[in-house]
């Protein structure tokens, strides 16, 4: 029993020994972490050092250069604050906030104008669109939401008619003012949004025709839908509707049923009723029923 004893001793120690060993190796194999992070390359950055209100004019002491993981950098960004603050320097087009970065496109150029132009996309157009309580969604567009734009009209051939012009256009401005930061309602006389030029050319034309009015839409909706020219015979849920005539008297007429030749006597149609079936009228007189 007392060597089996010391057999079992020994073979414990030598596990240990084989088990350090084992260990000190794997360590030694394993990559360094700290050389890891250290190797990420940065990039004097531009950001903001405090909260920069739409319109704002970019001074030194509202921005500072951090070091910035280069892989992760925006497009436009500036590495110097002379970029910003130098010459004519540049102006806030939106809402800026503490330690954003600064780029190209939430700037302008120059302190003393604010061009819509600079918030269009390439091939874009904006136009203005005239608008009132109700035809404005009653004041709660705000610059960066995305409307429909609707005409509605009376030729003088037809019923009134309602069709569908543009669809998801971005608004650039209410009234004069740009700032996307916007949260108060305000009923304006006009809106701006951002079309192309084929719908621009639409919108110039249905304004001498008709009235427009907007559709405020969500800001995530990029679907398109197709509409018919809405009519008056459109109103309803498409069941059956019925029109009550007024009396005649005599020989009036000017009814559905009252067509016939010219210079004919146009019979008296009395009371009835007008049966609308789609876009079809039918008198039905309801004398002797």
């Amino acid at each position: 029993m007392r060597r089996s004893s010391i057999f079992m001793l020994i073979a414990a120690v030598a596990l240990g020994l084989v088990a350090v060993l084992f260990a000190r190796t794997f360590l030694s194999s394993s990559p360094d972490t700290s050389n890891t992070t250290a190797a990420v390359r940065t990039v004097p950055t531009v950001i903001a050092s405090a909260d920069i209100n739409f319109g704002e004019k970019i001074t030194p002491e509202k921005v500072k250069v951090v070091d910035w993981p280069a892989g992760n950098l925006p497009q436009g960004s500036f590495q110097r604050i002379e970029e910003l603050t130098m010459g004519v320097g540049r102006t806030a087009m939106r809402p800026i906030v503490a330690n954003e970065i600064l780029t190209e496109k939430s700037l302008a150029t120059g302190a003393n104008r604010l061009s819509t132009a600079q918030l269009l996309n390439p091939q874009m157009r904006a136009v203005s669109v005239p608008v009132n309580e109700v035809s404005g969604v009653a004041g709660l567009i705000f610059p960066g939401d995305r409307v429909d734009v609707f005409m509605t009209r009376s030729p003088d051939e037809a019923l009134p008619i309602s069709e569908l012009l543009v669809q998801g256009a971005r608004v650039l401005a209410v009234g004069v003012d740009m700032n996307v930061g916007k949260d108060k309602p305000e009923v304006v006389k006009a809106a701006t949004i951002e079309v192309t030029p084929l719908q621009a050319q639409k919108i110039a034309l249905a304004q001498t025709v008709g009235q427009l009015s907007l559709a405020l839409r969500h800001f995530s909706d990029e679907s398109r839908v197709r509409l018919q020219t809405a009519q008056v015979m459109d109103l309803n849920d498409g069941t059956i509707t019925r029109l009550v005539r007024k009396p005649n008297s005599g020989g009036g007429g000017g009814g559905p049923a009252a067509g016939g030749a010219p210079g004919a006597a146009k019979p008296a149609l009395g009371p009835g009723v007008v049966v609308m079936r789609g876009t079809e009228a039918k008198f039905e007189s309801v004398i002797g029923k």
